[in-house]
């Protein structure tokens, strides 16, 4: 019956097998051909993102060096203007501009308006001619005409005039009729004298070349974005003003000297060549709207691009291309408002997208031959798996031996004989999971019952008060600092400053104190200010003589004068009112007091310690308290422990508790349970150390029974609100100190092997006593043994 099944099952395959190939292979080819051109969408469409987004902040960069060089020359215009106008220093600012990598300006003059004291010097490579101020109207174009412009400019303010040709003579020993004609722009600023008073104005003109080169470079491989070659698009800038000139373009950066000229910018428009002070200048006619629309954009301050076709371009995938622009910003002066000067367009074209193309293409074949192989072998090895489900229970069977869990399995498509399997382990697994609930709840029973049996206090925490301060009971590093801060605060007969929370023990630590110092035979007395208004404090602490006010019938020392060679300790000092403060104060400082009612002074000859449970430092701030009076206090200052970060004294804290109150109840034989204390363990003691007292006090005075149990535990808090054992927390077996430091690790591995524990714990630990500690934990239900040999793992029962 099992081979006739077997043979069906073959032979179903192999017809599954050749209907698989037929059916998916072909969908498989059409599905990738779908996604491949819906690929190709969205790659071309974020492609022309980025590339919009790259051409974009390339033209950001160039008006951004352009606005920079114009700053330039504004500030070495206005720098020029702080000093006296002097030959010999703007002619050599001049040739010291040049000289030093700076801007080489051809012209900067200073035109008087009182006088005819006019300066005009002009530059041409390294020679500087000064032309007469009697031929100074004679140039173009008149500096004279400038004034109408800069009028009504402000101190320190510059006027940037547009490209105008500049034409003057520059006189040679062999040409001496020489003139120099040049595209400048020029930078005016009105020039005040040393009175504040305005004479007249300084002109600084560059060539307008400069700014064509800062687009040359930038449109190169010398530029400082160039990154990586490119192809041999034609790509270039250009810069034109607001009223919709196109002035010049960028031309190879290896002829710096070359013409002005709007060649390339020109090409595929109509309109007007040239104008009167700039002959290569292009004015588009409206015809073209998209540069227009772009004029509108840069009169406006805004930027944009625009994505172009030029049909008659010579390379076919680079037909499309973008015009990138962004308006050219200027500001007269440091605080002016910035205005448009004018704009930069930018033209490039980038065969980006069409490569992204032919390799989406590349990549496409591989892909489908590849899927059309996969889905094949896919296929063929399915086919295979159906016909042995065996393979998945026994992997199943496994994945329990390895991770310990015990699951059922539950295969799908198994066949008959398979399922007969299933059925009988799962049957197994059922039963061993009831016989580990059994041990569990058999476990829990024990330490119910282990929690309400008596305990230990006496054997496991003996008596720790006889070590000469029995006022601090507790053990570990925290007690011991706060006792021998106690004992070095004593034998120096100085102010101190006890700081911690209510019922840490602030009195207690006090007491201490004054009972080891030299004063321990003289009187110590305890005033609580929080209890006493302003009136009764003054009166407590410094007493009054009779008649002092109506109710004074006789004289009252005060608490000072009872303290007298002896200590005075001040609880709840924060409670002070100001004037108790002061007076405190004074008393510290001058160790005299003055009665209420009396006019002397009397000698103080006591130690102050004084106690808080607040943070004095903000009341300082809030000033409730004297910062004075606190640095007078913190001589030496002592901070008392919460009863949160001693929790390793609870158990010492409970027994020098419980063998009080027995005393005091006369109840002797009452015994505390191992449930009781580790409640106590788990409760945060907002109250500290009083709250645990008042507890064992209240539990041993209401007791019924000769041990307390966990219920006899009254706190202020909802049992839910306990803090709660993680899940790393030891079981509630007893446990040797190895098994305790490898059970959170065992736990979190979900199981160990022996060698595994010896690793854990370190030390060269014997194999036989790694053994002995992982059956002891086995035996009490701690562990569970998974696999036989060397490769038996130890599993923890709660992940069973």
């Amino acid at each position: 019956m099992a081979m006739l099944l077997l043979n069906n099952g073959n032979s179903t395959s192999i017809s599954i097998k050749s209907r698989l190939l037929l059916w998916l292979i072909l969908p498989v080819i059409f599905i990738l051909m779908i996604t491949g051109y819906i690929t190709y969408r969205v790659s071309r469409y974020f492609i022309n993102i980025a590339l919009e987004r790259t051409f974009i902040l390339q033209t950001k960069v160039l008006a951004h060096e352009t606005e920079t060089f114009l700053e330039q020359c504004r500030q070495d215009l206005l720098l020029i203007a702080q000093d006296a106008v002097d030959r010999a220093k703007m002619r050599r600012f001049l040739a010291n501009a040049k000289a030093f990598g700076g801007i080489s300006y051809c012209q900067i003059a200073y035109i008087s308006q009182k006088n005819k004291n006019h300066l005009f010097l002009a530059a041409d490579g390294d020679d500087i001619f000064q032309i007469p101020a009697e031929n100074i109207s004679d140039l173009r174009p008149n500096p004279f005409l400038f004034y109408e412009q800069i009028k009504n400019s402000a101190h320190n303010e510059v006027w940037l005039s547009g490209i105008t040709e500049s034409e003057y003579p520059f006189p040679t020993p062999s040409n001496p009729n020489r003139k120099v004609i040049s595209k400048v722009i020029s930078f005016i600023t009105p020039y005040y004298s040393e009175q504040k008073e305005s004479s007249g104005y300084l002109i600084l003109s560059v060539d307008v070349r400069h700014i064509r080169n800062i687009l040359s470079v930038l449109n190169s491989p010398k530029s400082p974005l160039w990154s990586f070659p490119r192809t041999d698009e034609v790509r270039y800038s250009y810069m034109f003003d607001t009223e919709g000139w196109i002035l010049f373009q960028s031309e190879d950066a290896e002829k710096p000297d070359k013409d002005l000229s709007t060649d390339l910018a020109r090409s595929g428009f109509t309109g007007t060549l040239g104008r009167p002070d700039l002959s290569c200048g292009f004015k588009p006619s409206s015809a073209f709207g998209y540069f227009w629309k772009m004029i509108d954009d840069i009169k406006a301050g805004s930027h944009d691009i625009v994505g172009l076709k030029d049909p008659s371009y010579y390379y076919e995938g680079t037909k499309e291309y973008y015009l990138a622009y962004t308006p050219i910003l200027f500001s007269p002066g440091s605080n002016a408002k910035p205005y448009i000067y004018g704009g930069i367009a930018h033209i490039d074209r980038s065969r980006l997208t069409i490569r992204a193309v032919y390799k989406q293409m590349d990549v496409m074949v591989v892909v489908t031959l590849s899927t059309i192989i996969l889905v094949s072998l896919l296929i063929y090895f399915l086919s295979d798996m159906i016909t042995k489900p065996i393979l998945k229970l026994t992997e199943a069977v496994n994945s329990i031996q390895k991770t310990g869990k015990l699951e059922e399995i539950h295969l799908s498509s198994s066949g008959y004989e398979t399922s007969l399997l299933q059925n009988a382990i799962n049957s197994m697994i059922d039963t061993m999971k009831q016989q580990m609930e059994e041990i569990r709840n058999k476990e829990k029973e024990i330490e119910r019952v282990n929690l309400k049996e008596k305990a230990p206090l006496e054997q496991d925490f003996p008596d720790i008060t006889e070590d000469g301060i029995p006022e601090i009971v507790g053990l570990g590093f925290k007690i011991d600092r706060l006792k021998s801060d106690i004992l070095k605060a004593s034998h120096a007969d100085i102010d101190v400053l006890i700081i911690g929370e209510t019922g840490t023990g602030k009195q207690l630590t006090a007491e201490a104190i004054h009972r080891h110092s030299k004063r321990s035979e003289m009187p110590f007395i305890s005033i609580n200010c929080g209890e006493l208004d302003e009136n009764l404090q003054l009166d407590t602490l410094f007493g009054h003589v009779k008649g002092a006010f109506t109710e004074a019938k006789t004289d009252r020392k005060g608490a000072f004068l009872e303290a007298q060679g002896g200590t005075l300790f001040l609880d709840e000092i924060q409670a002070a009112s100001p004037s108790v403060q002061q007076s405190l104060l004074r008393a510290i400082a001058m160790r005299k007091i003055k009665p209420l009612g009396s006019d002397k002074e009397t000698d103080a000859d006591v130690r102050l310690i004084a106690a808080t449970n607040a943070d004095l430092n903000a009341l300082i701030e809030q000033q409730k308290f004297r910062s004075d009076l606190y640095f007078r206090l913190k001589v030496i200052t002592i901070h008392t422990i919460p009863l949160r970060d001693q929790k390793e004294n609870i158990p010492v804290l409970v027994r020098h508790f419980l063998n009080q109150a027995k005393l005091l109840t006369h109840k002797e034989e009452l015994g505390l349970s191992k449930g009781a204390l580790e409640k106590m363990k788990r409760y945060e003691w907002p109250g500290n150390v009083r709250e645990l007292m008042n507890c064992i006090i209240r539990a041993v005075v209401m007791a019924e029974n000769r041990i307390l149990q966990a219920e006899d535990i009254k706190l202020d808090i909802n049992p839910s609100e306990l803090q709660q054992p993680v899940k790393t927390d030891l079981p509630p077996v007893r446990m040797n100190r190895r098994q305790e430091k490898a059970y959170p690790e065992i736990l979190q591995k979900n199981g160990v092997t022996r060698s595994e524990y010896e690793d854990i714990i370190g030390g060269k630990l014997s194999p036989r006593t790694a053994q002995h500690d992982l059956q002891d934990l086995v035996k009490k239900g701690v562990l569970m043994k998974a696999g036989q040999g060397p490769a038996t793992r130890y599993v923890p029962t709660e992940y069973l």
